[in-house]
């Protein structure tokens, strides 16, 4: 009976997968001035901006009026491929050039198309004044 235990735990840690399948933990922590003219296309609702950070850089798009929602550009099928980022946007989808899956930047980056299921991966951000801080 033990041997049949220490089998079924063996065979379990070795099934879960290679740890390079999933979106890799970065730190992210930056403020933007809202201000700026190079930020400009934020203050429209359904406008999105990449900008330098987290795994391949960093999504912002502008939800509502002082809501956001920010995503990592990686994404989130075999992420661990170089060319698996987010490289174009248009109004509220956003598209793997790697893999042709779409995202849903307006529902949280739920996939909007296969091969992709996951959702891309999400910052957390706070907005005081006229700067927008991102972080995780």
């Amino acid at each position: 009976m033990k041997q049949l235990i220490y089998i079924l735990f063996i065979f379990t840690i070795l099934s879960c997968g290679n740890s390079d399948n999933y979106i890799q933990n970065v730190y992210v922590n930056f403020e933007i001035d809202l201000s700026l003219s190079e930020f400009s296309d934020l203050n429209s609702l359904g406008n999105s901006i990449i900008v330098s950070g987290g795994n391949k850089g960093i999504i912002i798009y502008r939800y509502a009026n002082y809501e956001f929602k920010i995503y990592d550009r990686n994404c989130s099928y075999e992420p661990n491929l170089a060319c698996s980022y987010i490289d174009s946007i248009n109004s509220s989808l956003a598209f793997c050039g790697c893999c042709s899956s779409a995202f849903l930047l307006d529902q949280d980056g739920m996939a909007a198309n296969s091969p992709a299921i996951l959702p891309l991966k999400m910052y957390n951000y706070a907005v005081e004044n006229n700067y927008l801080h991102v972080f995780n």
